[in-house]
């Protein structure tokens, strides 16, 4: 960038990570809540001759910043906001953390630009009104594909069934448990992915999503049905770039990739839908072989001492048909991966944020009687570190402590934005009156467990798996 910031308080994530060799000679200070990131840059406006800079990554991080945004805009400070976007083929789709940047913030800044990352490093803030809100689109150059959007019509699901001989049937999630319909579809023959959120992922045919990808990179299926909300898995973010046909079943209407048929069904539509369901009857059966469930309980017990190891020991010891809260990224990712009971699972998927996720466990808490298993990483508690003042009884929260945001790490991302740390919870959680415990033995009976994964274990079991 040509105009000179006091500095840049980058908030780690993916989508903005390219953005860190542009800002190379300016001075960076790293955080993981958005929210402190952007008042601490707005505290430093006040005494600086320069634009202070705060930057994100997309989706709920932009949305912490408004606050700040506000104070700067009837403060007429010199705040500079810079989001990392999702490409525009993306925008108003539902694909994951990408929401409206620009309508955020259109009561909060004095300008907006839009630009390519290439253009940040050209951008002179010189004749911009602050504050400003800079929206970078990375990777912004692959064209867009209009998706086909059908009016409740099954008769279009079909008509697309007709075309293809091995579709693969990935059941995500939606405001309610999908169980009941991922209970009558297993029994059609066909092979399908239930991801943890769906309420049906013990009955997968295909049982991890190792499996799912390696058939997904060998071709082995030639279409995609999406049932429920936008996916998780892996494959899901592979798709934009294989581009196979894909049938969206979404009651939000939203294809949540940038093409696709969509029709506006969910799954409380389809339980009963005569048409669905002799479609269905009338697909050739076909069959998946699964080994990788034994390769993964070999490495288990090679490596127990890895974080997957950690989620199997935590699967076993919580009862079937319990609430279980799963926090975002390797949480969730990990929970799925050893997950063979029915639990009545829950997260906030939506636009995938890791902020708020303690307070919405606490939340549903307070909506329940039966006790509920919240599971969560470090940095994510620590970004929802005030809500541990009122942690309800029949809530226990597992904190996974890996020392920082190691889901960069598998990304093979800059090290900076892991924010590695030796930090613990247990000074916090007893200065707050909480029982703590550090031994997985006490999974119930204390309301504050701390985990620790052994890293280079963890490593090792990632490296032989391989997915």
């Amino acid at each position: 960038m040509k105009t000179i910031l006091e500095k840049i308080f980058f908030c780690t994530g993916a989508r903005n990570h390219d953005l860190l060799k542009i800002f190379d000679s300016h001075k960076i200070h790293f955080e993981f809540d958005e929210r402190v990131a952007s008042f601490k840059a707005l505290g430093l406006c006040k005494v600086s001759t320069n634009p202070v800079a705060v930057c994100t990554t997309s989706g709920t991080a932009v949305s912490e910043c408004v606050s700040s945004m506000l104070e700067a805009y009837y403060s007429e400070l010199p705040l500079v906001l810079i989001t990392g976007d999702r490409p525009k083929k993306l925008h108003g789709t539902g694909s994951p953390q990408t929401i409206h940047h620009e309508e955020l913030t259109r009561t909060c800044r004095r300008s907006y630009v839009e630009i390519t990352l290439s253009e940040l490093s050209t951008l002179d803030l010189e004749h911009l009104a602050f504050p400003v809100h800079i929206n970078v689109l990375v990777d912004d150059t692959t064209p867009h594909q209009e998706p086909t959007l059908f009016h409740r019509d099954v008769s279009s699901f079909e008509v697309f069934l007709k075309k293809y001989h091995r579709p693969l049937f990935l059941f995500s999630h939606e405001n309610k448990s999908m169980r009941p319909i991922i209970e009558k579809f297993s029994e059609q023959g066909l092979p399908f992915y239930a991801e943890t959120l769906s309420g049906g992922r013990d009955l997968s045919s295909i049982k991890t999503e190792k499996k799912l990808v390696e058939l997904f990179q060998k071709d082995f299926f030639d279409s995609v049905v999406r049932i429920g909300h936008t996916p998780l898995s892996k494959v899901w973010r592979l798709l934009e770039r294989k581009n196979l046909p894909v049938f969206h079943l979404d009651s939000r209407n939203l294809p949540a990739l940038s093409y696709g048929e969509v029709l506006p069904l969910g799954t409380s539509d389809l339980i009963d839908n005569d048409v669905f369901w002799k479609t269905l009857q009338n697909f050739p059966s076909f069959s998946v072989e699964d080994e990788t469930h034994g390769v993964l309980n070999q490495l288990i017990e090679k490596y127990p001492g890895s974080e997957i190891s950690l989620f199997k020991k935590l699967n076993d010891n919580i009862s079937s048909h319990e609430h279980v809260y799963l926090g975002n990224s390797l949480v969730v990712r990990f929970f799925e991966l050893t997950q063979t009971k029915n639990f009545k699972v829950f997260g906030n998927r939506g636009v995938n944020g890791i902020d708020g996720q303690l307070s919405t466990a606490i939340g549903l808490s307070m909506g329940v009687s039966d006790p509920v298993y919240c599971i969560l990483g470090d940095i994510t508690t620590f970004y929802d570190l005030s809500s541990l003042r009122e942690i309800t009884k029949n809530l226990f929260l597992i904190i996974v402590n890996n020392n920082g945001g190691r889901i960069f790490d598998m990304l093979n991302l800059d090290k900076r934005i892991i924010l590695e740390h030796q930090e613990d919870f247990r000074k916090i959680s007893e200065g707050l009156g909480l029982s703590y415990s550090n031994r997985i033995e006490d999974l119930g009976k204390v309301q504050v467990l701390e985990l620790f994964p052994e890293g280079e274990q963890t490593k090792k079991f990632l490296l032989e798996w391989a997915l």
